[in-house]
């Protein structure tokens, strides 16, 4: 029982857990870390009462012997002024509690960035789209996002970059959520920087994340969702004013077709990218209008514009490059190949007219795969090492 309990207590005791939520870096992730802190103490304090009161009881009601004649001890009498009291002390516990766990903030702040070589005022919204099992966020540069424009949740407007996995956001800045779902509900929830916010279909609820310092901070959808829900994962990257404008300067960038060359591996992906992926993934700029109101014609695929920039992929659980920087083909070939074996979904085998959620086993020969993993390498700027090193995952 010892051993036991010790291992348990032990087992929360990692240094470099990435959902620790004893260790906030925001104003309110460290409000929420003191509403803990102090109800800790509370529930600590009346724990202790309650112990001393069992043992008490115990010790002045127990029956010593139960020879003879004696009785049980007659019961607590039925009175209401112990009850009464009772409920007046956890009335006025309740009531002097800090309920509020967000700081008060001025909303409509203002945050300067440059697209496409113009000069934008941006509010600093972003909208969460949970999805089986991944995680998409559409940056609105330059219109006023709100529910009317919005509308939708399955239909959005087009966005000036989609991303998947990771959410870049400039530091010291309070930037408001938008957070839906396309399909079942979710839960979004970046332990640093604030509390979970439910993802549901047909609505757009608003939140709020911000951070102190540059840095990664990782997340996990907290809400069972399907199969390979605790597979859905997703990082919050944190940059300063010059790198967070750096990025934008490279999400912008359109891809283009490479020359058609059938000696040339590139060129053969992004031949094999058209007949076998187009139909779900958009890369801007060469398999698809950048007009259309729905970029992505499933509706539940990522944009792979950028791909290469991103240092995770298939909901955040394999890393887009390996420990020394390299690309990483082994990986990307293997989710390729065959992604139901590396998570679990319902993309195979579905009744006509059902739309899948996850992967889907194309059954592409290997060098198709080998093509593609090549063209996929030429879709985005590849991370510093910094960043690399930093959005790891095991």
């Amino acid at each position: 029982m010892g051993a036991a309990l010790i291992g348990l207590i032990t087992a929360g005791c990692a240094g470099d857990a990435e959902l620790d939520t004893l260790q906030p870096q925001s104003d309110n992730a460290c409000a929420i870390d003191t509403l803990l802190d102090r109800w800790l103490v509370i529930a600590g304090v009346i724990g202790v009462l309650v112990l001393g009161a069992v043992v008490y009881m115990a010790k002045k009601q127990r029956v010593k012997s139960y020879d003879g004649d004696d009785e049980f001890p007659s019961r607590f009498p039925a009175q209401q002024h112990p009850e009464i009291g009772w409920t007046v002390l956890a009335i006025m516990v309740v009531g002097c509690s800090p309920w509020r766990t967000s700081p008060q903030r001025d909303r409509g702040q203002r945050h300067e960035v440059e697209v496409e070589g113009d000069s934008t005022s941006w509010e600093p919204k972003i909208v969460v789209v949970g999805q089986q099992w991944w995680w998409e966020f559409r940056y609105y540069f330059t219109e006023d996002v709100d529910a009317d424009f919005l509308d939708d949740p399955r239909n959005l407007p087009p966005a000036d970059i989609v991303t998947a996995g990771q959410m870049v956001i400039p530091t010291g800045q309070e930037v408001e959520l938008l957070v839906t779902s396309r399909d079942v509900i979710h839960s979004f929830w970046i332990p640093a920087l604030n509390g979970k916010r439910d993802a549901r279909p047909g609505f757009f609820a608003p939140w709020e994340i911000s951070a102190d310092e540059p840095g990664v901070y990782f997340g996990q959808c907290t809400e069972f969702c399907g199969l390979s829900h605790s597979r859905m994962r997703m990082q919050t990257i944190a940059m300063d004013d010059a790198d967070f404008q750096n990025w934008i300067d490279e999400q912008m960038v359109s891809q283009s077709a490479p020359p058609e060359d059938p000696d040339d591996p590139v060129s053969r992906g992004a031949t094999a990218f058209l007949a076998n992926c187009s139909s779900c993934h958009l890369v801007e700029g060469f398999s698809g209008d950048e007009d259309i109101a729905a970029p992505v014609v499933s509706q539940a695929a990522p944009n792979l514009t950028h791909f290469a920039s991103r240092t995770t992929f298939a909901g955040g659980i394999l890393n887009t490059y390996t420990e020394d920087g390299e690309w990483n083909r082994d990986d990307i070939s293997q989710w390729l190949r065959a992604p139901e074996v590396v998570k679990e979904n319902y993309a195979n085998g579905l009744p006509d007219g059902e739309l899948p959620r996850g992967m889907p086993n194309l059954g592409l020969s290997e060098r198709t795969i080998s093509d593609l993993v090549a063209y996929l390498e030429t879709l985005g700027e590849k991370p510093s090492a910094e960043i690399l090193a930093a959005t790891e995952v095991e």
